[in-house]
């Protein structure tokens, strides 16, 4: 989280990624939190965190994930996992015409100790980020002011091969 410093004002971007890493607070993720925010014209029109489907049971209440189980890390066993992503749930609380030429932030967050991961979305997300028109992807890569990248959306790497390489 970014805080103000000598009474000067959190950056636009470090204020809404800060928005981001609180929504990622309510993940049900036990190995990896994370949280979206989509801003369109300096408005936030859209939030997401990783979690169950709505009215399913999430792994904070099973008390177990099959991935940490597994020893799977990230890009593999999606299809075991019981969260929709963050970025997912962001898009999917907004109509396009919300989407078109927005921006997302997205911040990842370690659940043993509440520290920044280096958030990227997954090649699924990816490609749902750019079919959605988002126009920049913001990501949080550690701790402290401007510690973060841009991606415009079409770089973002969305295709995943047979060998787990991610093509662009």
């Amino acid at each position: 989280m970014v805080y103000p410093k000598n009474n000067k004002l959190v950056s636009k971007i470090d204020t809404y990624l800060n928005c981001a890493e609180v929504f990622a607070y309510r993940s049900t993720c036990l190995k990896r939190k994370y949280g979206a925010v989509i801003v369109k014209d300096d408005v936030v029109v859209s939030t997401g965190y990783n979690g169950s489907p709505r009215g399913f049971e999430n792994c904070c209440e099973i008390g177990k994930c099959p991935r940490i189980e597994l020893d799977m890390h990230q890009g593999e066993g999606y299809g075991i996992c019981r969260a929709v992503h963050a970025e997912m749930n962001a898009l999917l609380n907004c109509s396009r015409q919300q989407t078109m030429g927005a921006d997302l932030y997205l911040t990842g967050v370690n659940p043993d100790d509440s520290s920044v991961y280096k958030a990227k979305p997954c090649p699924v997300c990816a490609r749902n980020i750019i079919q959605a028109g988002i126009r920049n992807v913001y990501l949080r890569v550690g701790d402290g002011a401007d510690n973060y990248i841009v991606i415009p959306a079409e770089e973002l790497d969305w295709l995943q091969t047979l060998n787990n390489e991610v093509k662009k």
